[in-house]
């Protein structure tokens, strides 16, 4: 039995064309009903049965076991039986792990596909965040898919990993695709990345200069810029630490001048480490000295 297939990303998972053996012609709709009933009609007697036969040795069992089987074989042959794969939302995850986790093949009974389980162990899946699994009869198993968003690169003893708003690591390698994204150091960066990053959106004239954030202490961020100059934000307050930065920088240009740090760590102040090329500091603007 060929094995089912992905489409290209982004695109429905569909099951291979069938091959020479065809697809089974399902039964007229009298007997597949009849089937799915007495499928059903045949769940309630065993179950009923427990109450006189008893789990002695395991026997019951083994018993329920190949009477589930033999009820299931009836309803693949009465046409529910798997033919096709359709997800939704799929753009990143691997289109094998994917089929993989689902563990359903072509032919095999649909009612033998438990929704909670599939989905259980989709969502295990590195870029899948949540996913929905639907039978829909009498052939086909739907999947929504809703995937991570890489949100940045995270270095941390000398590795660089991909990290979503959640801080969970999608791919460590490969990572060319992944260059534009901003980078982010330090181990307890990927819990605290999706908020600094928000705060810097705020300010994008900022944003866009910042080579990378470093976690330090635990506590607070650095930001390097892409000239080398190194901003010390505050603990608390970082959006006003930031609005005050872009405020100053569009005012005279701070960020362009011969500085080496600029440290905003208290609060309506900025202090800034020049160059010792720069010479006698000169008065900003707003600074103090």
């Amino acid at each position: 039995m060929p094995p089912l297939i992905a489409s290209r990303p982004g695109q429905p998972v569909r099951a291979a064309a069938p091959t020479a053996v065809g697809r089974p012609r399902p039964r007229p709709l009298a007997l597949a009903l009849a089937a799915r009933y007495g499928a059903i009609g045949l769940a309630v007697a065993l179950i009923g049965g427990a109450t006189t036969w008893g789990w002695a040795d395991g026997w019951f069992a083994r018993q329920a076991a190949a009477l589930y089987d033999g009820v299931l074989a009836i309803t693949a042959d009465a046409g529910f039986a798997v033919h096709d794969v359709l997800v939704v939302g799929r753009g990143k995850t691997d289109r094998d792990a994917l089929l993989a986790a689902l563990a359903v093949g072509r032919g095999d009974p649909i009612f033998a596909v438990d929704p909670a389980k599939a989905q259980e162990a989709i969502v295990a899946l590195p870029w899948v965040r949540r996913a929905v699994v639907e039978r829909r009869l009498p052939d086909t198993i739907l999947v929504h898919l809703e995937e991570r968003r890489p949100l940045a690169i995270w270095q941390s003893e000398r590795r660089m990993r991909v990290i979503d708003a959640d801080g969970v690591v999608l791919v460590g390698q490969n990572l060319g695709g992944f260059a534009t994204l901003p980078l982010v150091v330090g181990a307890d960066a990927p819990r605290h990345a999706s908020d600094l990053l928000a705060q810097l959106a705020a300010q994008p004239d900022i944003a866009r200069r910042v080579a990378a954030a470093i976690r330090v202490g635990g506590r607070r961020w650095d930001l390097r810029l892409d000239n080398g100059i190194n901003v010390r934000l505050p603990t608390l307050d970082v959006a006003v630490a930031l609005t005050h930065l872009a405020a100053m920088e569009s005012a005279g240009g701070l960020i362009d001048r011969d500085i080496v740090a600029i440290d905003l760590r208290i609060a309506d102040r900025l202090v800034v480490q020049t160059t010792p090329a720069a010479g006698e500091r000169r008065r900003l603007p707003g600074e103090n000295t």
